[in-house]
């Protein structure tokens, strides 16, 4: 009997006019995206050659990541062009994108497209499924037969499901193979593997809000009154929840700036300069060395402090934020990517590192420096480290809201 019923959603939907606009406007959205942000990719990638470091260049310097095309998130700070010195480290440039109409809206990434496009499209797709049943009186008619209220609700959602993930999975598969077509976009075997799990998540993301699409449609007798509540909690999940967290935490926890970091960086700088002339006004480079070893761990042990401070306040706010599927489908996606937040922490760690050594290598009169590389983590790495928690609860929220859009159904007044 659920087959029976996916067949005939899946049928209505290929005879309904709303499919083929919404697919339509959601292939179009994809495939602009991906050209665009493709051709960002391939602008900040020309930067990078420019500044590309060589041996003996004391700079870290990362390449653009080519999943920033579909989850750009802080790659673009993640591969400034960072000097590094015993006073800590300079920001000297970026791989900006020559786009300046990014720095008023947000980068219209595949993500972006999802988070908001797809997620709509969703909730258009199942806001009516229940009441406007009701509204023909096709509801109470097909209940009166031997279908239950459980093979109901399943055979709608999974007709709906598939027909918006396989049109969505497809337009997204032959973007992908087009965009890999370009030379200059070299996809790993690696990329690949992140790419499907991307996919996979996305999928997950659309299935919650289909699943709260059906879940309201139950609770209401007309689908013009579901429509207008699915708008405002859609509103509220993927607006209003992601940044009320990030306002919450910043009122808990407070963390320096970072000019106030480099000043204070700079008095130890000037102190520690005066402290290795002579009484008669000579440099004393011995004790130069030395203080140098000293200065460097002091400047460690404050940067040490403010990336703590940082990363308790980047923990409270996705606590907080994660109440929101749209936040946690956000951090997934980019760790997947490698442009995430905990990226970003392990790039600064290693930059550390990267300094320490040289140091060492000058103290030692070493030359040349060896030129920064940097290893993303391994996926294993990503999933253990918080992408599992929020794939997790996005799981875990589908089956809830699907069991809730099921249990209302069993006392729904087909009447």
């Amino acid at each position: 009997m659920i087959g029976t019923i996916v067949k005939k959603e899946i049928s209505a939907n290929l005879l309904s006019y709303k499919f083929f606009v919404v697919i339509l406007l959601a292939s179009v959205l994809i495939f602009t995206s991906l050209f665009v942000m493709a051709r960002d990719y391939k602008a900040r990638l020309a930067d990078y050659q420019i500044n590309k470091p060589a041996v003996g260049d004391a700079t870290a310097v990362l390449p653009p990541n080519p999943l920033s095309i579909l989850a750009k998130g802080l790659d673009e700070s993640m591969a400034r062009s960072i000097g590094v010195n015993v006073t800590g480290f300079d920001v000297q440039s970026g791989q900006k994108s020559g786009n300046v109409v990014y720095a008023f809206f947000p980068a219209p990434d595949f993500v972006y497209v999802v988070k908001l496009v797809m997620s709509l499209v969703a909730l258009l797709f199942g806001f009516d499924q229940i009441s406007r049943e009701k509204e023909n009186g096709t509801l109470k008619l097909m209940l009166a037969n031997s279908v239950s209220r459980a093979s109901l609700m399943a055979g709608k959602w999974i007709g709906n499901y598939l027909s918006l993930a396989v049109p969505f999975t497809l337009v997204t598969l032959l973007g992908i193979a087009l965009i890999g077509l370009d030379p200059a976009i070299r996809l790993s075997a690696g990329h690949l593997g992140r790419l499907a799990l991307l996919m996979a998540l996305s999928l997950v993301y659309i299935a919650l809000f289909l699943s709260l699409g059906l879940l309201v449609s139950a609770l209401t007798q007309r689908s013009a009154s579901s429509l207008v509540v699915l708008l405002f909690l859609w509103a509220g999940l993927v607006f209003i929840l992601p940044n009320l967290g990030t306002l919450l935490a910043r009122q808990i926890v407070t963390v320096p700036s970072t000019k106030a970091l480099s000043e204070k960086r700079q008095q130890i700088w000037t102190s520690e300069i005066l402290m290795v002339y002579s009484k008669n006004g000579e440099w004393n480079g011995q004790a130069w060395n030395e203080r140098r070893i000293s200065m460097n761990r002091e400047f460690d042990r404050l940067e040490e402090d403010y990336r703590r401070q940082a990363a308790r306040l980047v923990r409270l706010s996705k606590t907080i934020n994660r109440i929101s599927p749209a936040a946690g489908f956000i951090y997934a996606a980019t760790d997947i990517a490698g442009t995430g937040i905990g990226e970003d922490n392990r790039l600064k760690q290693d930059i550390i590192r990267y300094k320490n050594q040289i140091l060492a290598d000058l103290i030692g009169e070493k030359r040349p420096y060896p030129a920064f590389r940097y290893q993303y983590r391994p996926m294993g790495q990503v999933l253990a480290e918080g992408a599992l928690i929020d794939i997790a609860w996005l799981l875990a929220a589908v089956i809830l809201v699907f069991g809730a859009g099921a249990s209302v159904l069993k006392r729904y007044d087909v009447r």
